[in-house]
Parts: C-alpha cells; structure tokens; sequence
C-alpha cells in the first residue's frame, strides 16, 4: 500500500470519527432544544422533526451511480487527451468523492448510535450497503482506476477510453 493511499485511509478513519461524534452530538442538542429550548421564540418555530431522516435521503445510492457514470465518462474522455491537470482533477474528485462518502457513513454510525442509546431499535443496515458500494466504486477510481495509472498502460488507453464511455451508461442505467 502506497504513502498516499495510507494518508487517504487516515482521512477516511478521522472524518467517520469526526462525523459520526457530530451527527451524536447534533442529535443530542435537538433534544435539549426540544426539552429545554420550546418556548424560546426562534427555536420553538423550528420544525425539529426528524433530523435523523435526512441522512438516507443524502445517501441515496442515484446520486452515486451518477457520479460514478459521470466520472467514468469524464476518465474515458481524459485518456484520449494528454493533460495533467484532467488527470490531477480525475483524481481530487474521486478522492473528494471516497471522503464525502465516509462521511456519510460517520453520520449513519452516530445516528444509529443515537437510537441505539435512546431507543434500543435494531441498527438498518440498508443504507448502508449503497453508501459502501459507492465508496470502493470512488477508491478504486481513486486509486488503479485512475486516469494517470490508465495513461500508464501506452496505446491500450484508447481502447479504454472507448471501453469507458461505453460503460458510463450502462452503469447509469444496469444499477
């Protein structure tokens, strides 16, 4: 395993953490707002109802599918072009992407944290499956799917390239 990739699962590690203890955290002054804070003239207007609903919606497996096609599409594209600066922002994106998506799941672990200190529910794991799908699909386009590793193949990138924008739809539309 590579430096880069090292650093890259120390930021996914740190914003899980980061994320899940603030979602916790979140959920946690919700409460206290609706306990102590209801008559209060701004925080009693406000709809506190269900915040914990949102993280599945931000979660919605379309969205990645999307993004993956989108980024499948835009690498086919970048290998038929000798440019530095496509493969540098190929490569921060799917990086952004793999964290973005940790982050989503920090939110599902201290969400189901939350219920699971204050209602004993059984933890869903439904959204969870999109969301870890997503993050191997962003890591592996991040990493020996990335444009620079593809451009390093020689010739055998056109063929790729071709083999990419064919795929971008067929992802968009088979998942």
């Amino acid at each position: 395993m590579s430096q880069d990739s090292i650093e890259l699962v120390k930021v996914w590690v740190a914003t899980a953490l980061i994320f899940a203890v603030g979602t916790l955290a979140t959920l946690y002054v919700i409460v206290l707002l609706r306990r102590y804070g209801a008559d209060l003239p701004v925080i009693g207007d406000l709809p506190l109802a269900s915040p914990p609903a949102m993280v599945p919606l931000l979660g919605d497996p379309r969205l990645f599918i999307t993004l993956i096609a989108a980024h499948v599409s835009a690498s086919g594209i970048a290998l038929v072009f000798a440019s530095q600066t496509i493969d540098m922002a190929l490569l921060i994106a799917a990086k952004a992407m793999t964290v973005l998506v940790v982050a989503l799941i920090g939110c599902w672990g201290g969400q189901s944290a939350y219920e699971q200190l204050n209602v004993g529910g059984s933890i869903a794991t439904a959204g969870l499956v999109p969301m870890a799908i997503a993050l191997a699909a962003f890591a592996a386009l991040s990493t020996i799917l990335s444009v620079a590793s593809l451009r390093a193949l020689g010739n055998l990138r056109f063929l790729i390239a071709i083999a990419a924008l064919l795929a971008a739809p067929i992802i968009l539309v088979a998942l």
